[in-house]
């Protein structure tokens, strides 16, 4: 009788052990595309526009507040031309509106002259006058960061409507820091380079990858340069990325770490699949 050569079998702890870097491989790919899908959704960018934020009925509302100096303005009516807005004055001294030009003949029966740059559904600040205390009460708008992340802006200030005596200034703060100013914007429009913010930087400062804890304050404030204020056009845009809690990612790390340890353990112990 012939004998049958049957191959030495192999053991399925062997098996087992010579498969483990195919199996474990699956593993360290699932890691990480765990910790990518981790980075990519504890992060987070919110956009912000004054323009496309602008409300009519609240103040403050979310982020955003329009004021004299700290103060919140609380008065919501319409000015001698018929645009209304957030301010005290009927002449539209010290008041921030979105909306139309005024035009025609004022109350004190002198002819507006046209507007510089004003397009309807514009946001513009009317510099607070001297008479009216303008000297030491300022119309500003802040932005309060809702969370702690990395901060851009960007923006821009012309001249809506400022007749050739008069002038307005502008001032960019961050967490009480100056970061950009301009002392005056009389005949500028809102494409000229002249007018944008990240073109009256001050030495030092950026505009872009600015650290701010949550319910840090950004400022865009105005003041007249003479004896009485006019309007001034402004855009400000800012974009927060989110930083998430460290304890999180830790967490969320460590438990991609165990997922791929108790998937090597399972293959050693000859349960993987």
């Amino acid at each position: 009788m012939k004998r049958l050569l049957v191959p030495n079998p192999v053991s399925t702890q062997s098996l087992s052990r010579r498969s483990r870097p195919l199996l474990v491989l699956p593993s360290v790919a699932r890691l990480l595309l765990l910790i990518q899908m981790t980075l990519s959704v504890s992060a987070d960018v919110l956009h912000y526009s004054l323009v496309n934020d602008w409300s009519d009925s609240q103040n403050p509302h979310g982020p955003w507040s329009y004021n004299l100096n700290n103060a919140p303005i609380t008065t919501f009516q319409p000015f001698w031309w018929g645009q209304a807005g957030w301010g005290y004055n009927y002449l539209g001294d010290g008041c921030i509106i979105r909306g139309s030009a005024p035009t025609g003949t004022d109350p004190f029966g002198n002819p507006v002259p046209a507007a510089n740059d004003w397009q309807p559904g514009d946001v513009m600040m009317h510099a607070l006058s001297i008479p009216y205390g303008g000297d030491s009460t300022f119309l500003n708008v802040t932005w309060t960061s809702p969370v702690a992340g990395v901060l851009d802006i960007s923006g821009r200030a012309w001249d809506g409507l400022i007749q050739s005596d008069r002038d307005v200034a502008w001032s960019l703060s961050v967490g009480g820091q100056l970061v950009a100013q301009r002392s005056s914007v009389q005949g500028l429009f809102r494409s000229d380079s002249a007018a944008q913010f990240a073109n009256n930087l001050l030495a030092g400062q950026t505009l872009t990858g600015i650290p701010v804890t949550q319910g840090e304050i950004v400022q865009f404030q105005v003041a007249t340069d003479t004896y009485y204020g006019e309007f001034l056009g402004v855009q400000t845009e800012l974009a927060v990325t989110t930083v998430p809690e460290p304890g999180t990612c830790i967490l969320l790390f460590l438990a991609c770490v165990g997922l791929l340890y108790r998937r090597r353990w399972l293959v050693a112990d000859g349960r993987g699949a």
